[in-house]
């Protein structure tokens, strides 16, 4: 921060000079402090989210639902059964809104380094069916985001499914 000008009529007053010249000395001296000092004083970030398992979105919104479906054709019909002999691949998870007509589909892996392997090989003929369901969205697109993936919770969804598990049709 650069010093503030002093006021020309307070040039010279003792009390001003004094004021500057203590504002110039600490500065100098903060200047003069190692690195190592400084950095002590950062805030420090008191977490870290570790990279366990790792998912790769796909996304985009569709005209009608039967086009989601077709989707669901291309990247689960034909797609699920190449990845699942990647090594590290755990599953897909695939949301649809209803309403708003948003497709999502989330392919997961165990590890950064078989995500890795995944993306550098680009399987051929898996692109190609990520292309083939983007020519059924709005905008002939599909948009791709990474992300570091945790799971929380019980098995299933825990109490709330164990009481639905007998009888889906109860809600």
């Amino acid at each position: 921060h650069p010093l503030p000008p002093l006021p020309r009529a307070h040039t010279h007053t003792p009390a001003r000079k004094t004021m500057f010249l203590s504002r110039l000395l600490n500065r100098s001296a903060a200047a003069r402090r190692p690195a190592a000092a400084v950095a002590s004083r950062a805030p420090r970030r008191g977490f870290a989210i570790e990279v366990k398992r790792v998912a790769r979105m796909a996304s985009c919104r569709v005209k009608q639902e039967d086009d989601a479906e077709a989707i669901d054709s291309i990247i689960i019909g034909k797609g699920l059964p190449l990845l699942k002999e990647l090594k590290g691949f755990t599953g897909i998870e695939r949301y649809f809104c209803k309403e708003h007509l948003d497709y999502k589909v989330i392919v997961s892996f165990d590890s950064l380094d078989n995500f890795k392997n995944y993306m550098e090989s680009h399987d051929k003929e898996m692109e190609d069916k990520f292309v083939q369901a983007s020519s059924l969205s709005v905008d002939s697109a599909m948009q791709f985001q990474n992300f570091v993936s945790d799971k929380y919770g019980s098995r299933g969804g825990g109490t709330a499914y164990d009481c639905l598990s007998d009888d889906f049709t109860a809600f």
